[in-house]
């Protein structure tokens, strides 16, 4: 059992670094907790309290982000070793923005807030893995509303599914009516429809009523 703790523990970001004299103290001092969630099960809803730190350590989540008037929905997958939302144990608004789903069967292990306290305190090895983990997501969100607006409309239609999903990469998902899509691109529902068709033609989307499905969103963004 402890192989394995050691294992899962070196395979995620915040405890990369340590020694095994440290990991070992940890897993002897710190309350870990263990979970699974079967295939198909919520996991996690969002606007759940976010009180404790959550790594999906072995299986797949979909992660479904809803706009905030819930006129377009996103759709991703999330794939183990992973944290979930660590940004959203601190600050203003300690709760989940999204949904996560168990597509397959899953295990986590959990830290709540009051252990991952003493870990800061007590490693720094820890406690600057986690500064550079929520710098990393302020720096990358403090970047986009800098970046050149995209001039052409399939621009505008590739930088609208960039800017809504977590990853820029993978397979995406996205719930949404065509008269909203050209709303938010400001330009026509024809327009929109036309360049949709071109985009599926070229192998990059594939159109159902409703929804456009993204098999490599790095594929576009090449």
């Amino acid at each position: 059992m402890t192989t394995t703790i050691y294992d899962q523990l070196f395979s995620l970001p915040l405890f990369q670094g340590m020694n095994h004299d440290d990991v070992d103290i940890i897993i002897e001092t710190t309350k870990i907790g263990f979970g699974k969630h079967e295939a198909g099960t919520i996991v996690i809803h969002e606007g759940d309290k976010c009180d404790n730190l959550i790594f999906l350590i072995n299986g797949t989540l979909a992660v479904e982000t809803n706009a905030n008037d819930h006129s377009y929905t996103v759709t991703e997958h999330l794939k183990a070793p992973s944290l979930i939302q660590p940004d959203r144990l601190f600050g203003l608004h300690q709760r989940y923005t999204h949904t996560y789903k168990a597509i397959e069967n899953t295990n986590f292990m959990t830290l709540d807030k009051a252990e991952v306290m003493t870990l800061m305190e007590q490693y720094i090895i820890f406690r600057l893995n986690f500064m550079n983990l929520l710098s990393s997501i302020c720096q990358k969100n403090s970047n986009q509303p800098w970046r050149a607006v995209p001039t052409t409309l399939r621009g505008k239609l590739i930088r609208f599914f960039e800017q809504h999903c977590i990853r820029p990469a993978g397979e995406k998902d996205i719930r949404i009516l065509m008269n909203t899509l050209a709303e938010i691109v400001n330009d026509s529902r024809l327009d929109v429809s036309r360049e949709l068709r071109a985009m599926e033609s070229e192998g990059l989307i594939n159109l159902t009523r409703g929804n456009i499905h993204i098999q490599s969103l790095e594929r576009l963004l090449m």
